[in-house]
């Protein structure tokens, strides 16, 4: 895994003085989206992560990158914020997200893989309902399929991680709307450390990098 060009780094509760000067994704980043395919390399460093006293999580939206910390743990039911953004996360999926050019709200039923047990949700089927309070779209469905893959090696922060892929078939028949969203999991705690999800039919994805569990330590 790859980190894309550099547009932003958000952060909030807490200062970093070698990122100030950048801004959130909205406005010109999000335009940007749709002619950029290159630009400078990213700024994120192992040494720049470390100094964060918090739980961090990488979020990159097309072109558009961005740093959020959560103010408690980074696992379970999570609370990530950027300057003007958050994002709500559920064993590593996305369930909320605010400031973003299309926000969303997907809770998860209780017999949901990330509130049960994702590794065991190989060929599972289960339906949610989604809202896009901006679009005044409510209560659409969302149907996912659940397929194992194979463990494959993601680098990010300078080391390599054995992970195990499980995709997720979703589709929307309101919005005539399909996609594929894919986590890479630990295989023996079945913690989601890198994912690539569509939250919404015209944003590109957005890829969630877990590149810090708990302040002042790496993971």
């Amino acid at each position: 895994m790859q980190v894309k060009p550099l547009l932003r780094v958000v952060m909030v509760g807490i200062t970093m003085a070698s990122l100030a000067g950048c801004n959130t994704w909205s406005g010109d980043a999000i335009n940007t989206l749709k002619v950029a395919i290159s630009g400078p390399e990213s700024q994120l460093t192992v040494e720049r992560v470390n100094h964060i006293d918090a739980p961090v999580l990488l979020v990159e939206l097309g072109v558009a990158e961005a740093l959020m910390v959560s103010p408690g743990a980074g696992t379970g039911l999570v609370e990530w914020h950027g300057q003007s953004e958050m994002l709500l996360t559920r064993g590593g999926r996305v369930i909320q997200t605010a400031g973003l050019p299309a926000d969303m709200l997907a809770p998860l039923a209780a017999d949901d893989p990330f509130i049960q047990e994702l590794l065991s949700a190989d060929g599972r089927e289960i339906s949610r309902q989604v809202d896009y309070p901006a679009l005044y779209q409510t209560g659409l469905e969302q149907h996912a399929q659940y397929r194992h893959g194979k463990v494959e090696s993601i680098t990010f922060m300078g080391a390599s991680h054995q992970l195990l892929r499980i995709d997720e078939r979703i589709h929307m028949p309101e919005l005539k709307f399909k996609a594929v969203n894919s986590y890479w999991v630990e295989p023996d705690t079945g913690l989601v450390r890198y994912s690539v999800q569509h939250i919404a039919p015209d944003l590109p994805p957005l890829r969630l990098t877990l590149v810090k569990l708990q302040g002042n330590q790496q993971p």
